[in-house]
């Protein structure tokens, strides 16, 4: 009652007055203060009173907001869905969330959008990513918009079965961020070939490479030794090298497989790797390293990393976390931490490096 009373102070027309104390007395009921929610009846208000007292100084949004506890940006919002979609075509099986993420993402087909949800039952969510994958609410559905990425599975779209697989939304968002289509993308570690998925998907060009090949569209390649010509020109180069003998025997003890390497040669193995990276990446290319910390290692072996390749005239652009998921970790190694009283390394980390101008 006191937010009621704050907005009806100064109201001069006693029936100017009555009619703006039931307009608040509803919207208190549609936001839940008392009664039943009603998300269109809310909408329709807020509607109402942008109508009628347009530019009023004393009664209008801002007071309405201040009666029911709704910021004024979004009653405004509310008000213009409810303006955009009349009740007589309002699709009333879906929620007014529908609604609003199609008249904000699309609105000359925001009724085609709103029959597609309603025929194949999309969540608001599933609208907004359809309208961004043109048709395919899986297309964006692993793009993260801040500097953490989490992801509790592989994506099916991304690689197949393989030693230490990451998810495939790990380079698609790289991708996403740090590239544009047409360009070309190199991942020196491809293993099972996500980064090659997520590349096709985003429509860059991408050249993969392993010491062992799985996959016809990864070709042979030892990083330590060199990179191909073909893939000089490339804006990003992408490297999840294996740690701590992940992939123990499934390169046939090759000499030059970092899971098999000792701290000190596997960082030295990673500087190899990021010079003969010079060559191959355009001026403004990028570098992108995945890395986490290993059980038995002296150290954070991400500082060491983040040292070495400030040392070696790298520029380290973005440092993203990309920690690993319960699902990532076997149950053997879960029973054997609670036993002895030990955490295992969830930590990961995304390091996005370019070369230093000055090099």
């Amino acid at each position: 009652m006191q937010q009621i009373q704050a907005a009806l102070t100064g109201i001069s027309s006693k029936a100017v007055a009555k009619e703006w104390l039931k307009i608040l007395t509803l919207a208190c009921s549609f936001s839940g203060l008392s009664g039943a929610k009603s998300p269109w009846d809310l909408a329709d208000l807020a509607l109402k009173v942008q109508i009628r007292w347009k530019g009023h100084s004393r009664y209008n949004l801002q007071a309405l907001s201040v009666a029911c506890g709704i910021s004024q940006k979004r009653l405004c919002l509310l008000a213009r869905t409810a303006q955009f979609f009349p009740p007589q075509v309002r699709f009333k099986q879906l929620s007014i969330s529908h609604h609003i993420e199609a008249m904000k993402r699309d609105p000359e087909r925001a009724s085609y959008w709103l029959e597609q949800a309603s025929e194949k039952q999309w969540s608001s969510k599933d609208i907004r990513l359809a309208i961004a994958g043109d048709g395919d609410p899986r297309k964006f559905s692993w793009l993260r918009c801040g500097t953490f990425w989490y992801f509790s599975h592989c994506d099916p779209r991304f690689g197949i079965d393989y030693p230490g697989r990451i998810p495939g939304q790990i380079p698609a968002n790289v991708i996403h961020y740090f590239t544009d289509p047409g360009d070309l993308v190199i991942d020196l570690m491809a293993g099972s070939g996500s980064t090659v998925d997520a590349a096709k998907l985003l429509e860059r060009r991408c050249l993969g490479y392993d010491l062992v090949s799985v996959r016809p569209d990864i070709q042979q390649n030892d990083a330590l030794i060199g990179i191909p010509s073909e893939a000089w020109g490339a804006k990003l180069i992408f490297i999840d090298p294996p740690y701590g003998a992940i992939a123990k025997g499934f390169y046939d003890n090759h000499p030059h497989c970092l899971s098999q390497m000792n701290q000190r040669d596997f960082l030295n193995a990673l500087r190899t790797v990021a010079n003969n990276c010079r060559k191959a990446l355009l001026t403004e290319g990028y570098l992108a390293i995945l890395v986490q910390n290993v059980y038995g290692w002296v150290g954070d072996t991400v500082f060491q990393v983040i040292q070495q390749f400030t040392d070696d005239q790298w520029n380290l652009v973005r440092r993203i976390q990309v920690p690993l998921s319960n699902h990532q970790i076997s149950s053997s190694v879960m029973k054997w931490a609670r036993e002895n009283r030990q955490m295992v390394n969830t930590d990961r980390d995304l390091l996005i490096f370019q070369m230093s101008q000055e090099h």
